[in-house]
């Protein structure tokens, strides 16, 4: 395991977990691929999605295709507070959309979400889809949040390269993709600094 620090007095394989965080993005599914294929004989690697009801539609398509893929069911971890996962609901009752430290709809249907889900799962190690072109988005989050297994970053595989992955496994990507977007988000995400969104 280059690049990883193995605890010696490691608990027994039910108890070690990795949480692969799945956002129905291309880099999130081949960084589930990657860790299932690294680990999964040593760890217990569970694939989970925190959904956002106002995401395009066709990342349903792509979750369940890349779930067969995997051979793996993708669980789903959301906020109790927000069972209806709706960034609209969660505008609703914070009464703001965005500000200077992000967006409420990320900080409830994702953070608090992935939160709640930690907090009854416990797992040992996070894994996100940081690709190699996106080391700064990596580094702010490790030092925001916390550290994690960087499985994309390690194999030096860019977004380009998880797109064509995707392609060779005979999955399309997510059509908002092709409709100019960088990621598989909200479309029109209200934090988006780019002119893109």
């Amino acid at each position: 395991m280059t690049g990883y620090q193995v605890d010696a007095f490691a608990p027994p394989l039910a108890q070690k977990t990795i949480a692969v965080w799945f956002s129905c993005g291309a880099a999130s599914a081949v960084a589930a691929l990657k860790t299932l294929e690294r680990f999964s004989g040593e760890y217990n690697v569970r694939i989970v999605n925190n959904p956002v009801i106002e995401e395009d539609e066709d990342n349903l398509r792509f979750k369940a295709e890349v779930e067969r893929l995997l051979g793996v069911k993708i669980e789903t971890a959301t906020n109790k507070d927000y069972p209806n996962c709706s960034a609209v609901e969660v505008w609703d009752r914070v009464r703001y959309m965005s500000h200077p430290n992000g967006a409420p709809c990320t900080s409830m249907l994702k953070k608090e979400a992935r939160r709640q889900w930690e907090q009854a799962n416990n797992p040992l190690h996070h894994v996100l889809g940081f690709t190699a072109d996106e080391q700064k988005r990596h580094d702010d989050f490790v030092q925001s949040e916390r550290e994690i297994l960087p499985v994309l970053i390690d194999e030096g595989l860019t977004k380009r390269d998880c797109f064509n992955i995707i392609a060779r496994e005979g999955i399309q990507r997510p059509r908002i993709y092709d409709q100019g977007y960088p990621n598989a988000n909200c479309i029109g995400c209200v934090k988006a600094t780019s002119p893109t969104y």
